[in-house]
């Protein structure tokens, strides 16, 4: 949507102001384009120059426009535009007879036109004009050649409108009793944009300033043809304002992008095809080293001098023990081409196989021609790498990593334990001339056991023998506790809470306008974005965002947000001296209806 809104930049507009409708005469001022030619035949009217005049144009060049808009510039004027099938010579001539001369015209054919001859001869003052603006589908040679010995003789500006095709179908005695036609032809960008202006002013208080890339657009698309622009241009705003004509603009500026980007393809592959071809056959294996190019962000830890790059370090890269080539030597592949064959560079991500040559040690290491690619370069290091590996066992001597005292882990020790008390040891012997002391149980209860010692057993009484009474009460009537007294409960009245003032929780915002549904309906795309942005958070006249996104500056922001607001699609809150917008709720509702 953002696209098409900076693509078209639309104007607030009170309906569609391009018309496939002619300019009448009372609009004349509204004709783009034809200046000059408007100012040789008014030219001709003033000074009483009678000339004979073909008007050439395609369908939709503005023939009509041009006719209504110089009779304009006259008081005397007859216009045909009504085509008579049968004796359409007569029709004409006793219509402009009696656009002259009055109805009293004379019965007689030759009468009349001496009579017309007559009168046009006396009158004073500027030429009038005789147009004849019949469809185009007509055929004008026949009418025309039996027109002329009329029309020659006629004191008057005759304008005869034609379309390149009955143009070609004159004959020459016809084109010889005419002045050099005048061709209309399509109109330039600037013209369209000063048609877009004369038109637009009749519907809206700002000027549609067309991008100039939509205005290429139309200009390649309608050829200039000002009825096809017009159409256009309706098509446009009525696919904006949503009411028809919907793709017009993705059809119209889609296919300059798909032109474009296949205008671009070409020369690229062109290029490089011609790279290829000029490009030499690999002599030498570091001739290759152009088929691979890294980029410089690929390899940011191992960076490598420019006279060194196809050089390995491995002291740097690999470090192992001096001794590890000690075994002899191993034999190292290293690519060499063929100096007899001739084939074109591999190709991207394609191995080729070549002749190795073993290298003995001392050799100075050959690199691998590289091959492109995004990740050929690691891949190029893991090859050479392995490639240049010992084969076989290593007999390397192990060498044993030492315990560091530091490294290992103290073991953990118990807490000590308390020493434990020495057990009472005595040599005393038992006594046992001591009898061990024996209860007699007496009577047992619940959870409980009652002894007594076996001596003073005597002195128990004898349970079984005591009568068995039934238990007293515990008090009697007159005895017993006096009721409690509850006491009567009393009502107190609640005091009255004291009176709650709201608080307010959130900013206070003014008081909405109505909402004007007509206004509604007329939103321009700057006014929508910023009711989008409105509906999403408070904004104000001097959002940076809004003033980028709009190319607009704060006064004109601001006028944007109080016209939105005096329609009710706004709400405004004061925060110091900062006006914040946000959506009002009638729009909210509103436009969730729409």
């Amino acid at each position: 949507m953002g696209e098409a809104v900076s693509l078209l930049d639309l104007p607030p507009l009170r309906g569609n102001p391009f018309e496939l409708r002619p300019i009448e005469s009372t609009r004349a001022q509204d004709i783009v384009g034809r200046d000059s030619l408007m100012t040789r035949l008014r030219e001709h009217i003033i000074s009483e120059s009678p000339r004979m005049v073909l008007l050439v144009g395609e369908r939709g060049s503005g023939r009509t426009s041009l006719v209504n808009a110089l009779s304009s510039q006259v008081s005397k004027k007859f216009v045909g535009q009504f085509w008579h099938r049968d004796e359409a010579v007569s029709s004409v001539m006793n219509e402009i007879a009696v656009h002259f001369i009055g109805h009293e015209v004379p019965p007689s054919t030759g009468q009349m036109c001496e009579r017309l001859i007559e009168t046009l001869e006396q009158s004073k003052g500027p030429l009038p004009l005789i147009a004849l603006d019949y469809p185009s589908n007509t055929s004008m040679n026949d009418f025309l050649a039996r027109m002329t010995p009329l029309l020659q003789r006629l004191k008057a500006l005759v304008l005869v409108t034609l379309t390149p095709a009955q143009l070609t179908s004159l004959d020459e005695e016809v084109l010889d009793v005419f002045d050099s036609p005048e061709h209309l032809d399509g109109l330039s960008e600037s013209q369209i944009q000063k048609l877009a202006d004369n038109l637009v002013r009749r519907k809206a208080r700002e000027r549609w300033i067309i991008n100039p890339d939509l205005l290429t657009a139309i200009h390649d698309s309608t050829a200039g043809n000002p009825r096809a622009v017009v159409r256009l241009c309706r098509a446009l705003i009525d696919e904006r304002r949503g009411v028809g004509s919907d793709g017009t603009l993705e059809r119209l500026v889609g296919w300059q992008r798909i032109v474009q980007e296949e205008d671009e393809d070409p020369p690229e592959a062109h290029s490089s095809i011609t790279e290829l071809e000029s490009e030499p056959v690999p002599e030498s294996v570091e001739d290759g080293e152009g088929w691979d190019v890294e980029p410089d962000d690929l390899w940011e830890d191992e960076s490598e001098p420019e006279g060194q790059s196809e050089e390995f370090d491995w002291d740097k890269e690999l470090p192992e023990p001096d001794d590890i080539w000690d075994d002899g030597p191993e034999p190292v592949p290293v690519p060499v081409p063929e100096p007899e064959s001739q084939s074109p560079p591999p190709e991207e991500n394609q191995e080729t196989l070549d002749s190795f040559l073993f290298a003995e040690e001392g050799t100075e290491h050959l690199a691998q021609p590289r091959h492109a690619g995004g990740l050929s370069g690691l891949a190029d290091r893991s090859q050479r790498i392995s490639a240049a590996m010992p084969e076989g066992l290593d007999e390397t001597p192990i060498t044993v990593a030492e315990n560091r005292p530091q490294l290992t882990p103290a073991p953990i020790r118990p807490p000590p334990r308390p020493n434990p008390e020495p057990a009472f040891v005595t040599d005393a012997k038992p006594d046992t001339s001591v009898l061990p002391t024996q209860d007699q149980p007496v009577m047992a209860a619940e959870g409980a056991l009652w002894t007594v010692d076996s001596s003073l057993g005597s002195s128990l009484p004898v349970l079984d023998a005591e009568p068995k009474t039934s238990p007293e009460p515990v008090f009697d009537i007159d005895h017993s506790p006096p009721l409690a007294v509850v006491p009567e409960p009393v009502f107190e009245e609640p005091e009255p809470a004291p009176p709650q003032i709201p608080i307010p929780l959130g900013p206070a915002w003014d008081v909405d306008e109505p909402l004007n549904h007509a206004r509604v309906a007329t939103v321009s795309d700057a006014e929508r974005t910023v009711l989008a942005a409105a509906k999403a958070r408070e904004i104000s006249p001097s959002d940076p965002e809004l003033q980028a996104f709009l190319e607009v500056g704060r006064p004109r922001l601001s006028q944007i947000f109080n016209g939105l607001r005096k329609a009710g699609l706004l709400s405004v809150r004061k925060q110091g001296r900062t006006r914040l917008f946000k959506l009002s709720r009638a729009a909210s509702l509103e436009l969730e209806m729409t």
